[in-house]
C-alpha cells in the first residue's frame, strides 16, 4: 500500500463530524500538511502520520523528549507545563544544546508497539488520533480516530503497514531496528542524513531537509535518547536555525521555539519546533505563513507497549 493509499484509508475512517464539508480530508489527518503555494521549492511535508518525514505518519519520540514508559497508559501526558520556563531564549543553539543535555542521560525502553497520541490541525480544523505501530514482525498496526463532538474513538487497521516499514524518516520507510542504529554523535548523524538526502529527489534545500529530519527525530520517532540528543546538537550547529523565544503551542502549552524560515510565493514560510526548555521535550511542530499558523502537529502522549491492539471503546 502506498503512502497515499494509507492516508486515504485514514481519511475514510475519520468521523464525518470532523469535516464540515462531509468530505474526508487526508491532509487534516496526516501530521503537518504544508501549503503547496508557500514556496516554489516545496519539498516533503514537514513531518511524519502513519509512517515518519516525507508524507508523514505520526511516528513519535521516546523517553526524555517524549515519555517512553511502558507502564503508562494511553494518553500519558508528555509534558507538565512548567511555570519556570524562561521569558525568552535569544540563542537557538543554546536552547537546543540544553535540550540535548536533558535527553542524553535518559534510559531507553522498548516494546512491541510504538504508541503515539497527537493532535493535527490545519487552519481552524483539528483532529486527534492515536497510532499503534508495530515494531515486532507480523503484528498488525492500527489507527484510532477521535470524534471531536462525542469524544468517542473509532479504529481502522493500517493495512500495508508492517514492522519493516512503519516509520518514515528522510523520505523513506524505516524499521525500528534501523532507527535504533542511527549515529549518536551530531556530525555522523548529519552525514547519515545527508547521504539519504543525496539518494532522494527532494526539491527542498539541505538545511530544510536536515531541520525536518532532525525535528522528526526529536518530536515523534522512537529513537534512543542518545540519538535524540545528537539530533538536537546537529540542529544547534545549523546557522539557519533561529530562536523565536517563548511561545505557546496550539494546545496552549508554554515552550520555546527554534525555527527555519524561507521565502515563499506569498511571504515568509516558517517551520517551528517547540520545546519545553525545562525538560528538553519536543512538544510540537508548526508551519506558519505570513505570521499565522497554517498547520501543526502537537504530541499529547507517546509510549511503548507490549499489549495487543486495544478496543476503540477502551480509549479515553
Amino acid at each position: 500500500m502506498s503512502h497515499r493509499d494509507t492516508l486515504q484509508a485514514l481519511a475514510d475512517a475519520r468521523p464525518r463530524s470532523l469535516d464540515p464539508s462531509g468530505q474526508a480530508d487526508p491532509a487534516l489527518i496526516v501530521a503537518h500538511p504544508r501549503p503547496e503555494s508557500t514556496t516554489r521549492t516545496a519539498g516533503r511535508p514537514v513531518r511524519p502520520l502513519v509512517l515518519a518525514g516525507a508524507v508523514p505518519v505520526v511516528a513519535f519520540a521516546a523517553v526524555g523528549a517524549i515519555l517512553l514508559n511502558s507502564a503508562s497508559g494511553p494518553g500519558t501526558p508528555l509534558v507538565q507545563p512548567s511555570a519556570s520556563a524562561p521569558a525568552s531564549v535569544a540563542d537557538a543553539g543554546g536552547l537546543l544544546l540544553v535540550a540535548a543535555e536533558h535527553n542524553e542521560s535518559v534510559p531507553a525502553t522498548a516494546g512491541r508497539y510504538w504508541v503515539v497520541r497527537a493532535e493535527h490541525g490545519e487552519g481552524a480544523r483539528r483532529a486527534q488520533d492515536e497510532l499503534w505501530r508495530a515494531v515486532a514482525p507480523g503484528l498488525p498496526s492500527a489507527a484510532y480516530l477521535r470524534d471531536a463532538d462525542s469524544g468517542s474513538w473509532t479504529s481502522r487497521a493500517l493495512q500495508g503497514h508492517r514492522a519493516e516499514d512503519n516509520f518514515l524518516l528522510a523520505g523513506t520507510p524505516r524499521t525500528a531496528r534501523e532507527l535504533a542504529t542511527l549515529p549518536t554523535t551530531p556530525a555522523t548523524l548529519k552525514d547519515k542524513l545527508l547521504a539519504w538526502y543525496a539518494d532522494t529527489d527532494a526539491t527542498e534545500g539541505r538545511d530544510e531537509f536536515l531541520f525536518h529530519s532532525g525535528a522528526a527525530l526529536v518530536l515523534d520517532l522512537p529513537v534512543s535518547p542518545q540519538v535524540r540528543a545528537a539530533a538536537y546538537r546537529m540542529l544547534a550547529a545549523m546557522p539557519s536555525v533561529t530562536s523565536l523565544g517563548q511561545v505557546t503551542d496550539q494546545l496552549g502549552r508554554p515552550g520555546v521555539a527554534a525555527a527555519v524560515t524561507r521565502q515563499g510565493d506569498f511571504g515568509k514560510a516558517q517551520t517551528r519546533l517547540i520545546i519545553d526548555p525545562t525538560t528538553g521535550q519536543a512538544l510540537a511542530q508548526e508551519t506558519w505563513v505570513a505570521d499565522s499558523p497554517v498547520s501543526w502537529t502537537a504530541v499529547i502522549a507517546a509510549r511503548w507497549s507490549d499489549d495487543g491492539l486495544p478496543e476503540a471503546s477502551s480509549l479515553r
